[in-house]
């Protein structure tokens, strides 16, 4: 079956069914390694700590003034483990989020091909996210979305991803070039706030998901997604890590289930 032979009546599809730019299986795939590397990072972690905690007492005179070569070596082969898993940690929140982000406008899509009559989808599908998701509210619910907890969601996940897709550092403002860019002084990203903002961005993904089964007219879109179930369920393993500061660093716990 063409698109110029699909029924007239969008409530009347499927078929034709729904295909998908399959990210949802890249979304999953991230999410699934994020929890086998907290995983390592949770027995990784604390041991370099030690470890170097030993090494600053135990070399106090080499760390004084100008540290060496040789000495900075040392200290990297003590912590190397650690950040190459805290590297991998950041990558595959990002990854997450950018995904998240990407699959709930092929959501929206999908909603609204078969929700709305075709000539109002083909212009709705030019709109940004939060403006599609807005017009679906309107035209299935005859209410606005604007003040609800699934249209602030979208917003920040889309402006998360348009900052990213386009180079941007995500966690500043993209007003111009150099309020984005330039800074006085480096904070580097910690595994605590990565988690905290995936955590928070998988619920807007989950909640958005839900509004749209929630007003959707049409069985199809009504369904809930077998990458949604795993997606809840990695999450809430994601919730099971804890992390305690003191001072510049952390310590790192998981809840037993």
């Amino acid at each position: 079956m063409n698109s110029d032979q699909t029924p007239v009546n969008h409530l009347k599809m499927p078929p034709p069914y729904w295909r998908s730019s399959l990210v949802n299986y890249q979304l999953v795939d991230a999410i699934k390694e994020l929890v086998n590397y907290l995983e390592a990072f949770l027995y990784v972690h604390p041991k370099a700590e030690q470890e170097y905690e030993i090494y600053c007492q135990e070399n106090y005179a080499k760390l004084k003034g100008k540290i060496s070569k040789e000495t900075e070596l040392e200290i990297w082969s003590i912590l190397e483990p650690q950040w190459y898993i805290e590297q991998k940690i950041k990558l595959k929140c990002e990854l997450a989020i950018f995904m998240s982000s990407i699959h709930l406008e092929d959501k929206l899509n999908k909603m609204i091909v078969y929700n709305l009559d075709n000539d109002v989808a083909e212009v709705v599908e030019k709109l940004s996210p939060p403006e599609k998701l807005q017009l679906l509210a309107i035209s299935l619910t005859n209410k606005s979305i604007k003040s609800k907890s699934p249209y602030e969601g979208i917003r920040m996940l889309t402006s998360w991803r348009n900052k990213y897709a386009h180079g941007h550092c995500t966690d500043r403002p993209s007003k111009t070039l150099r309020h984005n860019h330039l800074f006085e002084n480096i904070n580097e990203t910690s595994v605590p706030k990565e988690i905290s903002l995936v955590i928070k961005s998988l619920n807007h993904y989950l909640n958005i998901s839900a509004y749209l089964r929630e007003i959707s007219l049409n069985d199809y879109t009504k369904i809930v997604s077998e990458e949604d179930i795993e997606i809840k369920n990695f999450l809430n393993e994601i919730g099971k890590y804890h992390f305690k500061f003191s001072g510049h660093s952390f310590k790192i716990n998981r809840e037993e289930s």
